[in-house]
């Protein structure tokens, strides 16, 4: 029988060396989520060998290979997408209708939100193979409700998966409480992380943590619908303004997500009967009838009046589901806010959005909420005393600090640059540079909640400088008071891993030193966005790297182009490249030697006359022309920026960055990448 290569798979698909490989099975293939899960499943399972299994009563199950084909679409070659649906067996009816001779190894269930329903299914997979793993992808019942009965509940659990179910690798995994037994949840943790997929904890409460702040934020958009007889579309716009994201469009997107999120409002009820988590009667419709839509006319905007009403709903409403989880401890600050960004599309996580307004506003907007609109128990579901606890967490949502050794390690856990998260940055770097036990420092990124350095600046906080040179240097010069921190005293190494990437790369350049792990990339991206670097891009990877590569770098920063962590370490930028496994321990050592002295960087100061090729391809990578003026400021500001001493160029690229950030380019690259399409620069540069 063949063997199953990866390690991280044999313990649930071959745990018997010689045996055939068992199957996944995905129950109810036929829902969204199911469809979507057995495609992404089949994807990364089919090639190693393992049977995959669509179950579905429906006769309907027939049909999801054809669904599957077209919903990969382009993605993979036809060839590839073949090889997937092949490897998926169609199988219409219940657990028992399976093939006799497949042992099952994993069964990923997305039937129907009905307990009688789930225990039956749950109870037949056991009776028929008592070693299967048995997850729920319930929209909110805990573990304890679904397997708590099970004999077999310790190889039981849940994992929660987020739209678009066919690529989207995050899940919410209840962990404190759970029925999964320790040993389980350990073969799971490596099952999903050898998938490449991101597992966040959280406790074994009803409902979870994302649904919570997302089915609270629709519910609150409902209520101020039917409160105020503003239009669907208008209260999406105030959302979009105040968050980042649209309610109601995103409800009527998804068919039946109208009763999810209020089955995940009814769970909270169950947990505190307060009128917080009361539906609507102008819910009910849109509930009962999975089809049903709200009315929406796109392009309506909100009148600037009901702005204000709006945000301090929508606030102290998504305030006191923050304050309640953290008083339950349904999961962690950092978890809560990770979750609203990379799982919700937030444009700014709710803890980092009430750290940044402050304590005092926030327990206003709170109090002001629960008695403007009456809400009952409102001590134990919008807890204001529960802001003590988590002022002690503020500071801390995106980076974490720890010492190894005589060695600070600075843990990043956001990819790209913000505000709040330089702040936070800025004041680890400070308490370690204070710390008389840290000799040296190491950032890093925390592996968990981001892996790899960093993918740049959050084009999010552009947006308010576009046009205006004096508040775009403001911005760029707020920026570098952190990463000027990073050569201000003790020793600092930038572990760089995965993507390093503008601003990301920037604050890599930053440091004293860098070690990369092998495959890792970098590139500098600005010129796709309309703006040149400001924070050391166009100065600091030349003078940390030998003379002779200059010309590589420049092509670099005028193309956008990737760059592997080999050539950087040609050019003598990248000190070291290791596997990704030793990555974390030959940081912390090169910190040590740099501290001892028996490790150097190179570091010019002084200036130095550089020539740019300006014949270097007017194209980047996926082929989008770049911008004629923008290259013409981008040029001029690497040979002045060079020329200068390390101070002056530091201070004309930041000049020159807020001059490109109020230029035309920089409106069109910006406002382009954000609604994820390429640019179309007015003045494109020849292509060739």
């Amino acid at each position: 029988m063949p063997t199953i290569s990866d390690p991280s798979l044999r313990p649930v698909f071959q745990p018997d060396e010689g045996a055939s490989p068992r199957a996944l099975v995905v129950a109810g293939a036929c829902g969204n989520v199911g469809l979507g899960k057995l495609g992404q499943f089949a994807r990364l399972l089919v090639r190693h060998g393992i049977p995959v299994v669509a179950l579905d009563p429906s006769p309907a199950v027939h049909d999801v290979k054809a669904k599957l084909t077209a919903a990969f679409g382009d993605r993979f070659s036809a060839a590839e997408v073949a090889a997937i649906t092949e490897g998926i067996t169609i199988v219409q009816g219940g657990i028992d209708d399976l093939p006799a001779g497949l042992a099952v190894g994993f069964v990923f269930e997305a039937i129907p939100e009905r307990l009688e329903l789930k225990h039956r299914f749950y109870e037949q997979v056991h009776a028929r193979d008592p070693e299967a793993f048995i997850v729920s992808a319930t929209s909110g019942f805990p573990s304890q409700r679904l397997f708590g009965h099970m004999a077999g509940r310790a190889r039981c659990g849940v994992m929660h998966p987020f739209f678009p179910h066919l690529t989207n690798k995050l899940w919410e995994v209840p962990t404190q409480g759970a029925t999964t037994g320790a040993a389980e949840l350990k073969i799971l943790r490596k099952l999903l992380g050898g998938l490449g997929m991101n597992l966040i904890e959280v406790a074994d409460a009803p409902s979870f943590a994302a649904d919570r702040l997302f089915c609270g934020m629709m519910l609150e958009a409902v209520r101020i619908h039917a409160d105020t007889g503003l239009g669907c579309a208008q209260i999406d716009d105030a959302c979009k303004k105040l968050l980042g994201t649209s309610p109601f469009f995103v409800h009527n997107m998804i068919p039946g997500a109208n009763y999810l999120s209020a089955h995940c409002m009814e769970l909270l009820a169950g947990e505190v009967d307060s009128s917080l988590y009361a539906i609507p009667e102008a819910w009910r419709p849109y509930i009962d009838d999975p089809k049903k839509q709200f009315p929406y006319e796109r392009g309506q905007t909100c009148p600037p009046e009901a702005l204000p009403q709006i945000e301090q709903r929508m606030y102290g409403m998504l305030f006191s589901l923050v304050a309640s989880m953290i008083e339950r401890r349904v999961a962690k600050l950092e978890a809560i806010n990770f979750l609203c960004e990379n799982a919700l599309a937030f444009r700014e996580g709710v803890p980092a959005l009430m750290q940044r307004l402050g304590p005092d506003r926030v327990r206003a907007t709170i109090e002001g909420f629960v008695q403007s609109q009456s809400i009952t128990r409102a001590d134990e579901v919008a807890p204001v005393a529960a802001l003590t606890s988590i002022t002690a967490g503020w500071g801390r949502i995106y980076v974490g600090t720890s010492v190894h050794d005589g060695v600070g390690l600075v843990s990043m856990r956001r990819a790209t640059l913000s505000d709040t998260f330089l702040a936070e940055l800025g004041d680890a770097v400070d308490a370690l540079q204070a710390d008389p036990n840290v000799r040296a420092i190491v950032l890093a990124p925390d592996g968990q909640y981001s892996r790899e350095f960093g993918h740049g600046a959050d084009l999010q906080a552009f947006v308010p400088v576009l046009g205006n040179a004096d508040a775009a240097h403001g911005l760029i010069e707020r920026w570098k008071r952190t990463t000027s921190k990073l050569r201000a005293g003790k020793p600092t190494v930038a572990a760089m891993v995965g993507r390093t990437l503008g601003g990301g790369l920037e604050l890599a350049a930053a440091c004293h030193a860098r070690i990369g792990a092998a495959g890792a990339k970098l590139a500098f991206p600005e010129t796709t966005v309309g703006v040149i670097p400001g924070l050391g891009g166009c100065h600091m990877v030349h003078r940390a790297s030998a003379p002779e590569a200059s010309a590589a770098i420049n092509r670099a920063l005028l193309s956008g182009k990737m760059v592997s962590i080999e050539e950087a370490q040609q050019w003598g930028f990248v000190h070291e490249v290791v596997p990704v496994a030793t990555l974390p321990a030959r940081s912390m050592a090169f910190a040590r030697e740099l501290a001892d002295g028996t490790a150097t960087a190179r570091l010019r100061t002084d200036g130095a006359t550089l020539a740019v090729d300006t014949t270097v391809p007017g194209t980047n990578e996926a082929g989008v022309p770049l911008s004629t003026a923008l290259r013409t400021l981008l040029v001029a500001t690497i040979i002045d920026a060079n020329a200068a001493s390390l101070a002056e160029g530091g201070a004309l690229e930041a000049r020159r960055a807020a001059e490109s950030l109020a230029a035309p380019a920089a409106k069109v690259g910006v406002t382009a990448m954000l609604r994820g399409k390429p640019p179309q620069f007015a003045d494109p540069l020849p292509s060739a």
